[in-house]
């Protein structure tokens, strides 16, 4: 009876032991079966499930895909972050694909409520990279129209003295500086501007309806069937 007990024991206790185990699944994808002790705002503790009473390691978010518990949960991180479901329930209004233009992201339609719904999403996902191609494209713009400006004032007076002079050559070669650092910072917060709404529309818009736009393309002008 006392061995039956125990064998019993002994298989309650590899049972919980198997139910507890996590598995985090990294970005590179690698899967390590873990037993996760805390998912704090940049970093996630564990303990190799092998190894429970050995060393307790950390990893940024960044580096992770998603952790599915023992009990079957199962948590996914975008962009450093724990990516909520209800997210776009929060903001309210429509949802669906995310769109670049202007300068902006946009969602459900290009309006000041449309941008306030992506800004408010890509802050949420996409955090550092939304700040940096934001950032970028800011300094980007304020250096390229200073730039311009100074640039053509400078060859205007140059061409109305038919001579550059110093000061002159001043705002000139000043303008010429200011349009060659702002333009690559422009373009490159477009890049990314429009990378977060691709990645955005590939992973996660749902419901995603044809739409018929209308606009400039590379004949002319014409109609777009999006689906």
């Amino acid at each position: 009876m006392k061995r039956t007990v125990s064998i019993l024991a002994f298989i309650l206790c590899a049972f919980s032991a198997a139910y507890a185990q996590d598995k985090i699944y990294f970005l590179d994808s690698q899967v390590v079966n873990a037993v996760v002790d805390e998912v704090a705002t940049d970093l996630v503790y564990y303990r190799l499930y092998e190894n429970q009473n050995g060393p307790v390691y950390s990893t940024p978010l960044a580096n992770i895909s998603k952790i599915v518990y023992h009990g079957g949960h199962e948590q996914r991180f975008l962009g450093g972050t724990i990516f909520n479901e209800e997210l776009l329930k929060n903001v309210g209004g429509q949802t669906g694909a995310m769109r670049y233009a202007n300068g902006k992201l946009y969602i459900g339609s290009h309006s000041p409520y449309g941008a306030m719904q992506a800004d408010y999403v890509a802050f949420n996902l996409y955090g550092d990279d939304y700040f940096k191609a934001r950032k970028r494209r800011g300094w980007g713009y304020t250096l390229t129209c200073i730039g311009a400006s100074a640039l053509s004032f400078g060859v205007s007076v140059a061409a109305i003295n038919l001579e550059v002079e110093p000061g002159v050559a001043l705002f000139i070669g000043g303008g010429a500086a200011c349009m060659g650092a702002g333009i690559p910072l422009l373009c490159s917060g477009n890049r990314i501007m429009k990378g977060i709404a691709a990645d955005y529309n590939s992973r996660l818009a749902g419901n995603k309806q044809p739409e018929l736009t209308f606009g400039p393309c590379r004949s002319g002008v014409g109609f777009a069937l999006n689906f």
